[in-house]
């Protein structure tokens, strides 16, 4: 049986996508901080799909303490990885600092999806080809990555940490399309558009009931994110195509900031720097 793991599963894009893979009979596991929301995600899919195959695991992901445990327990359970959703996301209207020391929005939307990887590189391209879809904001020519400046305590703003955060998700596809170890994976790269989520729940009233209002007039139903994450999946026309970048089922291209080698290099390297201090901190 295929494995797929979704970070963010229970509920929105998540749990849509988690919904769709476990029509196709893959062994799903859902990956969110909230008890209550995990199990109900797990009863409503087990109830539309008797005989389907899905699990809740709970796990703070912009810790990277946490990361490494679930990267570990799905080691120790699973020989392959055949599908990664990296969908788990907030905005956060004020600045947060993770008991890590890391800005929210940076260790949940960018440094906790290439811990993940790193963690559980010695299953992917194990058993055929591996699909990595990442959900971000791919293509869009704004932000920049302030390296002395990594928890934004100078700049912060809920926008300045989205845009970093795409930059970041868009120069780790880049660099690791060059660097994966296994020839056998795709690395997709999603901008699903505006989409009725509860990404924005952290905010105040009524900002938030304007932002919900918005949200319903103007943007997709994860349901219908879902179904295209199933197409990302079984596609075959994607196969082994090391990177793909979308805005939902069209192709686009990055712009030059987001093919700059050199910038990628330095990023991942300091990535690797920061995961390895967070561990050992």
């Amino acid at each position: 049986m295929n494995n797929a793991l979704i970070t963010g599963g229970t509920d929105g894009i998540g749990k849509a996508s988690a919904k769709e893979l476990v029509k196709l009979g893959y062994n799903v596991i859902i990956i969110g901080n909230t008890e209550e929301k995990g199990k109900a995600a797990v009863d409503e899919i087990k109830q539309a799909m008797p005989e389907g195959h899905i699990q809740f695991w709970k796990a703070d992901l912009s810790l990277i303490s946490e990361v490494l445990r679930i990267s570990k327990l799905f080691l120790s359970r699973f020989r392959h990885l055949d599908v990664l959703i990296l969908c788990a996301f907030q905005m956060q209207p004020k600045l947060k600092i993770t008991s890590e020391g890391f800005e929210k929005t940076f260790a949940l939307y960018y440094l906790s999806r290439f811990a993940l990887i790193q963690y559980l590189d010695s299953a992917i391209g194990i058993k055929g080809e591996t699909r990595i879809i990442d959900f971000a904001t791919p293509g869009q020519n704004y932000g920049e990555i302030d390296f002395s400046d990594i928890t934004m305590e100078k700049n912060y703003s809920a926008m300045n940490a989205l845009k970093r955060g795409s930059f970041c998700n868009d120069l780790m596809a880049v660099e690791y399309s060059k660097r994966a170890s296994s020839g056998q994976v795709t690395f997709i790269l999603v901008w699903p558009g505006t989409v009725r989520t509860g990404v924005i729940n952290p905010y105040p009233q009524p900002l938030k009931s304007i932002l919900k209002l918005y949200m319903w007039l103007f943007g997709t139903s994860p349901e219908e994110i879902g179904k295209i994450s199933a197409y990302y999946v079984t596609d075959k026309s994607l196969a082994n195509n090391r990177l793909k970048i979308f805005y939902r089922k069209k192709e686009i291209k990055l712009g030059t900031s987001r093919l700059d080698s050199n910038l990628a290099q330095k990023l991942w390297e300091k990535s690797l720097q920061l995961i390895h201090e967070a561990q050992t901190n």
